[in-house]
């Protein structure tokens, strides 16, 4: 995508009231959105092109006080682009647009409407008009749970291929695209509810037949998913929920995982953005280089290998030898304990937390291990991240469960957290006696690898 051809609104075009774009017409070739924003807290709007399934920021203008924008576009791409309000509650506004178009809207709470625009536009909104019903409890955090979403997605699946027929704009190649994207959107919402953290959550066989209906031996071989700016998160979801749904399947090795992933999807284009949305799993340079190395020939543009490159980077300073972050937290006293405190034994670092139903599916062999190492020169730090709001849940929970080791609480995603990227838990760490990095995205105590990265640095003393 030619990115530097599309341009933020100058100053001179900057909107003072709701019609301050009247006068001369534009070029033909110019295309405008232009709007207002219903909520008087948004102070700044921004355009997102669509770069290979990620939304790739291109332009930014203030709200006036009249709270309205504007972005110009010389001969823009024809496609999907995306306005995000800052502050704006809901997920992004999907607009389309092609040279000359010009369009008016009004960005809403969880919405938008369509003042004037294109026949793309006016088809687009009808559709997320009837998508919201799936999709705004899908990206809302709230008390909504499967009990209610269950039957609002089986009434809306059978809905979709009446609601194709009505995609007729003068433009082909939009409606086959709209067509085809409808599809996606709803396994996107449908994923997407389903791997946020609810208050309650299902087991398989509650699920509805839709779920099994997304698992496919060779998924998304079509290209054009990667023209919407959420196709890469589609992609992320995917591999999850894959990964969730069919528990007869061995979690892969670290080492397998980049290729387990590119498996799944049968368009090369595709396997290179979910191998590239799978780097952040890898915390050493070792590891990262070891896993890439079998998949490497699927990123083949300047995007996929930059993106790659960019992440190699950031974990070189996560080398094995290199001194570890000297994190701390409470124990059930209220006594601080840090990393350093545990210097000159091998500590084996467990973050996790109450909520995480993968976490507590490794307590018993996390159990197990500790009793196999016990009167050995090793220690075992549970560092929980359940936020300070549920400490005492947390303090019940191990008194409950007798967790062993050192339990402390680290209110919330702290600095562990955010220093060693960690985006999703359990993660396993492991430090050697001088307080050193061994790895920092160890096996799970659910395999013999952990034990034996355990022994295997006692036995050097």
């Amino acid at each position: 995508m030619n990115l530097h051809r599309l341009l933020p609104v100058v100053a001179s075009m900057a909107l003072t009231s709701a019609h301050a774009v009247a006068g001369p017409a534009p070029a033909p070739s110019l295309s405008i959105i232009q709007g207002k924003v219903s909520d008087e807290k948004v102070g700044k709007i921004t355009l997102y092109a669509v770069v290979e399934g990620r939304k790739e920021e291109v332009a930014n203008t203030l709200v006036d006080q009249q709270h309205a924008f504007a972005f110009a576009m010389p001969a823009p791409q024809e496609g999907f682009y995306y306005l995000s309000a800052t502050g704006k509650r809901g997920h992004d506004t999907r607009v389309y647009v092609k040279p000359g178009d010009q369009l008016q809207i009004t960005l809403n709470d969880y919405g938008y409407t369509l003042q004037a625009g294109s026949a793309e536009n006016k088809a687009l909104q009808k559709w997320d008009e009837q998508l919201n019903v799936i999709m705004k409890p899908a990206v809302t955090i709230d008390s909504t749970t499967y009990l209610s979403y269950f039957p609002k997605l089986e009434a809306f699946v059978p809905k979709v291929a009446g609601l194709k027929t009505v995609v007729n704009t003068p433009n082909k190649k939009f409606n086959d695209l709209l067509k085809y994207m409808m599809d996606i959107d709803v396994e996107h919402a449908a994923m997407l509810f389903l791997l946020t953290p609810r208050t309650a959550h299902p087991d398989h066989s509650q699920y509805p037949a839709f779920y099994k209906q997304i698992i496919q031996s060779k998924k998304y071989c079509d290209a054009r998913l990667l023209q919407d700016g959420d196709g890469a998160a589609v992609i992320r979801l995917y591999s999850t929920f894959n990964m969730i749904l069919d528990t007869d399947k061995e979690r892969p090795k670290n080492t397998e995982r980049l290729s387990k992933e590119a498996a799944l999807f049968c368009n090369d284009s595709i396997k290179a953005v979910a191998i590239t949305e799978s780097l952040g799993n890898y915390k050493t340079f070792d590891a990262l280089t070891e896993a890439f190395e079998p998949v490497k020939q699927y990123l083949v543009t300047d995007v996929q290998k930059q993106r790659y490159l960019a992440y190699e980077k950031t974990v070189r300073k996560f080398a094995a030898g290199e001194a570890a972050m000297n994190f701390s937290g409470e124990d059930l006293t209220g006594k601080k304990i840090s990393l350093s405190d545990l210097k000159g034994k091998v500590v084996v670092v467990d973050v996790w937390a109450t909520w995480c139903g993968p976490c507590k599916a490794e307590l018993p062999y996390l159990s197990k291990l500790e009793e196999e190492m016990e009167g050995k020169n090793v220690t075992f730090l549970g560092c929980s991240v359940d936020e300070a709001k549920d400490k005492e849940k947390w303090m019940d929970f191990v008194k409950k469960q007798e967790m062993k080791g050192t339990q402390i609480f680290m209110s919330g995603w702290s600095d562990i957290t955010k220093f060693y990227d960690i985006n999703g838990i359990p993660r396993f760490m492991v430090f050697d006696q001088k307080g050193n990095i061994v790895n920092i995205d160890a096996p799970r105590p659910s395999t013999p690898e952990l034990k034996a990265l355990i022994e295997k640095l006692l036995a050097k003393g």
